[in-house]
């Protein structure tokens, strides 16, 4: 196998790209949370995303194909992603409250100070306070219920004396306590400042992150010519990238947090900027062909509006949902998993990073290599019905999962779920799209996808809030299996209701058509690259070698 020097550039920014989102936007969910967002307002949240990134997206590509602005457009939706992860750091807390706090155990010294004093007596008893008071506890001073009790009966006078601490996080304070925490409403939400400046972060990285996804793949696919089905190998250094921040920055917040009573994510934040600052320059220095053929809404319509394309993108939508229930709770369930095996559990950010590098290296890689030939073999609707029959077993796997530490194992259905389904759809995207027209492309089969995500958030906030985690992964899980049958006897009904017409997308007329465009474009760079070199093993300047053409004619 050799190296390509020609898209050794694209390899480069995927993997600098990836590394600079992979630190902090799989945890998005989990600092909104941390920042005191419910858990049904984080599936809104990322149900809005979705729903509104569909219209950047498409304008984006339109604008950059209408334009010819592929480069501008690029660096603006990094520039924007930069600075709203950058951003959300500094974005407030909002105030939370924890309620019905019972002392099932003493946490950390309270345990010793009960065996080494004979003058404890009775034990915890039921109060109802706030998380304020709980942080008086939690700096030695005596705590009070807001009812005139004493919060904790047996043990708060002592910890007074003693000036304990409890190194824990918020939520894990009040779920050690037994209690519950209870967030703002909608309404509520919908009055604080607090909210309205992480919301705004939240959407501005999100149009940055489908912006650059668009242009990304156009990039790529242009660079690639007739090759389209080498799209993987050069995507997967973007997942390695990912891999490698995501379990690093773990690690590194979890050590930066120590003696912290919530995690600090400083350190991914500092990650992510290095590295979106240097994929900055990469970018600018990206060398690819815009086609000089302009973009027609009646070649976009005769290519998307034929019942097979319909169908995929039908299916695209819902492999993005599932993506979005994934992606938006996927790391509450391994919290909530963790602390019901072990209230105290130690490793958890590292398992979350870990969780990134099974799915990364184990799983994506691998199955990013060969989607090209899994694509050229069985076809994209076979490929896409794999992936299918794969989200369902991963989802219905993750539902009955009851010791934390097997979510490594199980991530490895990541690879024929996400790592062959993603290919797939940019690969088909990129088949199909007239000539002039792959950015616009791209971003409609991306919205679709993105689109998705926000109905699976949306859907997924509601059953983890009704339903608890493991339910509602066994609901969505059910419902990707069956999805899977329906698309395969619609497309059967499709073939044979239409037998004039091909079964496989990839021989319709359309897409013939810009194969053959593109392997006539490739064929071309292949000889102007042969008589380069051949020119320099003759030792001739491009001048000689111009002038001794005219001779031959």
């Amino acid at each position: 196998m050799t190296l390509d020097i020609k898209m050794l550039p694209m390899k480069i920014h995927y993997f600098i790209r990836f590394a600079g989102t992979g630190p902090l936007t799989s945890f998005l969910p989990v600092i909104a949370r941390q920042k005191g967002v419910s858990e049904q307002t984080v599936g809104m949240i990322w149900t809005v995303l979705p729903f509104l990134s569909p219209v950047t997206k498409t304008s984006a590509g339109a604008i950059a194909d209408c334009s010819k602005g592929h480069r501008a457009v690029f660096l603006g939706g990094i520039v924007v992603m930069l600075v709203a992860l950058t951003g959300l750091y500094w974005t407030p807390d909002i105030p939370t409250h924890c309620f019905n706090a019972t002392l099932i155990k003493p946490p950390g010294d309270f345990a010793d100070l009960q065996n080494s004093t004979n003058s404890q007596k009775g034990s915890a008893t039921s109060s109802s306070t706030t998380l304020d008071h709980l942080a008086k506890l939690h700096n030695g001073e005596s705590g009070t219920s807001n009812t005139g009790g004493s919060v904790l009966s047996s043990y708060g006078e002592n910890a007074a004396s003693s000036n304990l601490s409890i190194e824990l996080q918020e939520h894990e304070l009040c779920s050690s306590l037994q209690g519950h925490i209870e967030y703002l409403s909608a309404g509520e939400l919908a009055k604080r400042y607090e909210f309205w400046g992480l919301f705004a972060c939240l959407l501005l990285q999100y149009c940055g992150h489908v912006v650059v996804i668009t242009l990304q793949e156009t990039v790529c696919f242009q660079m690639l010519g007739a090759a389209h089905h080498k799209y993987g190998q050069q995507r997967l250094w973007g997942t390695v990238g990912w891999g490698l921040s995501a379990m690093v920055s773990g690690a590194l917040v979890d050590w930066y947090s120590k003696g912290l009573h919530k995690k600090d994510y400083w350190p991914a934040h500092v990650l992510t900027a290095a590295f979106l600052l240097t994929d900055l320059l990469v970018v600018g220095r990206l060398r690819f062909s815009v086609p000089d053929r302009k973009m027609t809404p009646a070649a976009i319509h005769g290519a998307l509006w034929r019942p097979q394309v319909l169908l995929i993108l039908a299916s695209i939508v819902i492999i993005g949902s599932t993506c979005g229930m994934l992606w938006t709770f996927q790391f509450l369930l391994v919290e909530d998993v963790a602390l019901l095996w072990d209230p105290d559990f130690p490793h958890l950010k590292l398992l979350l990073g870990l969780c990134q590098g099974v799915q990364c290296f184990l799983a994506e890689v691998p199955f990013f290599f060969m989607a090209g030939r899994i694509i050229q073999r069985f076809g994209h609707v076979n490929t896409l019905l794999m992936s299918l029959v794969g989200f369902a077993l991963r989802l219905n796997l993750y539902s009955v999962i009851t010791n934390p530490w097997w979510f490594l194992p199980a991530d490895l259905l990541h690879g024929v779920s996400f790592g062959i389904a993603y290919p797939c759809l940019t690969s088909y995207a990129s088949v199909v799209s007239p000539k002039g027209a792959a950015a616009t492309v791209q971003g409609i089969f991306g919205a679709a996808f993105f689109g998705g995500t926000g109905l699976g958030a949306l859907v997924g906030g509601r059953l983890f809030q009704d339903l608890g985690g493991r339910k509602a992964f066994l609901t969505v899980g059910v419902f990707s299996g069956v999805y899977a049958l329906v698309f395969t006897a619609t497309h059967a009904l499709i073939t044979r209701g239409r037998p004039g017409e091909p079964s496989n997308i990839d021989t319709t007329p359309v897409c013939e058509e810009g194969v053959q465009e593109r392997r006539a474009e490739e064929t071309l760079r292949k000889d102007e690259e042969r008589l380069e070199e051949e020119e320099l093993k003759n030792g001739m300047t491009e001048e000689e070698a111009e002038d001794k053409e005219m001779e031959k004619q």
